[in-house]
């Protein structure tokens, strides 16, 4: 037995031939709450299996004490149905708490995505570059399981 301990977010999933490799991550999520500004980066794809991540860390971000929240999507490479879901849900939270939510350089498949369902004309966007953050922050690989993220 090996005295290794598992990386969070690596998990072993089977191949066509029955043996076992690694499961690279498919989202990223990082958080830098300030005083004026909560800034949440999301990278990779956004879907059934971990878009729920997304509306906790905004829950998360409620109780700061930030009247803006910045969603960075911009490094969003899929982005579904539960995507946009999270988003409305994020908004209306924040929306309850008195908070403005700001959706800064969604990715063009994140763009029409909003745009199809009719909910993009629903967010404030802003495509301008975003002013350096004082540091990198933190970021937590998200890696679906059978049961759940």
């Amino acid at each position: 037995m090996s005295d290794e301990r598992p990386v969070f977010g690596c998990h072993h999933v089977p191949t066509a031939s029955g043996s076992l490799r690694p499961d690279e991550p498919i989202m990223w999520l990082s958080c830098d709450a300030g005083v004026d500004v909560t800034r949440i980066s999301v990278a990779g794809e956004v879907d059934l299996s971990n878009a729920h991540l997304l509306t906790e860390l905004v829950e998360a971000a409620v109780a700061a004490s930030a009247p803006l929240v910045v969603i960075d999507l911009s490094e969003v490479s899929f982005f579904g149905a539960y995507g946009t879901n999270a988003l409305v849900l994020a908004q209306r939270m924040l929306a309850g708490h008195g908070r403005r939510l700001v959706l800064h350089r969604p990715s063009p498949v994140v763009r029409r995505v909003l745009r199809v369902t009719g909910a993009l004309a629903a967010f404030e966007v802003v495509d301008r570059p975003a002013p350096p953050a004082a540091d990198d922050g933190w970021a937590r690989p998200v890696v679906p399981t059978r049961f759940g993220s």
